[in-house]
């Protein structure tokens, strides 16, 4: 059967917005369905659409205060969506902005200490000038946060950070000198510990058996050198200290010298472990655990008590004989 437009259009109303027919028969569509109905279409139809999305943010960890320039850069998808601006900042405060639809897109904030190369910056990458190439003092140190946002009528934002400090790590492991083969119960330990060269200077640390060693056993000492013009020294430290039996537990020793970069948070530390046996002549002590004072008094008194009593039943014996006779 054929229906006219009009027909057709007061058939669809019919079973739409429901009359008594429908209504009797409970097949009709209720307001509710309807607008639970259009919001699942505008759901369909806006699916597989992405937002704008920072994909990845490049802030280097550790920056040598050497380099001329420090880039930091920031890849994004806008999602089809038109760039409003691409915003800079350190420890929140705004450093540098880009606006493409700006009569001067570039927009850098004067901030004490940090310096931008404005012809390597934009909306892409902000770029810092190291200390070698500018005048005055270079603070790079700091936790730098790169905002994107797009244009109407979304007007989407994200954001994302990171921390860069400031530093020269050693190239190599600190090296440990003065540390014999083997040692006798009561002699003296001394060892010498100096760092590989570093921005800042290292700090180093004796630890002996898993335990670290009492700060007032160790002493600074001098003499660590620098280069590039005193940017970067040498750390030497020296340990003085007297061997007791519990220092040898399984007739050995384990010194370790280890050096880490101060409020550097993604430092590894660096160490260098020798190991010491007790000496042959105390070989036999290294399988005793150790006695304490008063334990040995008492079996020395135990023993002279024995002793004497022996003598005593001695003689007493050799008297009756005597008599006898």
């Amino acid at each position: 059967m054929k229906y006219s437009r009009v027909q057709t259009e007061k058939k669809w109303s019919a079973t739409l917005l429901g009359d008594e027919s429908c209504s009797r028969c409970g097949k009709c569509l209720t307001k509710m369905q309807l607008v639970l109905l259009s919001a699942l279409f505008c759901s369909t139809l806006t699916t597989g659409v992405a937002g704008l999305e920072i994909r990845k943010l490049e802030v280097p960890s550790i920056a040598d205060p050497r380099w001329e320039r420090v880039i930091l850069k920031c890849e994004y998808d806008l999602g089809g969506k038109d760039l409003y601006s691409v915003t800079w900042n350190k420890d929140g405060q705004e450093i540098f902005r880009y606006m493409p639809r700006s009569l001067t897109p570039k927009r850098p904030q004067n901030i004490s200490g940090l310096y931008i190369d404005l012809s390597q910056s934009d909306h892409k990458q902000v770029t810092l000038l190291g200390p070698n190439t500018r005048k005055g003092k270079v603070e790079l140190a700091g936790s730098y946060g790169c905002e994107v946002s797009s244009e109407a009528p979304s007007f989407e934002t994200d954001y994302r950070e990171a921390n860069m400090s400031v530093a020269v790590p050693p190239k190599s492991a600190p090296v440990l000198e003065g540390v014999r083969p083997s040692y006798e119960v009561g002699e003296i330990l001394q060892a010498e510990c100096t760092s590989g060269l570093s921005y800042p200077p290292a700090v180093l640390t004796f630890i002996l058996n898993d335990k670290e060693v009492n700060r007032a056993l160790t002493k600074d000492l001098r003499g660590g050198g620098n280069i590039d013009g005193r940017l970067l020294s040498a750390t030497r430290l020296g340990l003085t200290m007297r061997l007791e039996r519990h220092h040898f537990s399984g007739g050995s020793l384990t010194l370790i010298c280890q050096s880490t970069l101060p409020g550097i948070a993604d430092d590894q530390p660096l160490k260098t472990i020798e190991i010491a046996t007790l000496a042959a002549s105390n070989q036999r002590l290294a399988q005793e655990p150790p006695r304490s004072g008063a334990r040995s008094n008492v079996e020395l008194y135990s023993i002279l008590t024995c002793w004497t009593m022996t003598v005593i039943h001695v003689i007493h014996y050799n008297s009756l004989r005597l008599l006898r006779v």
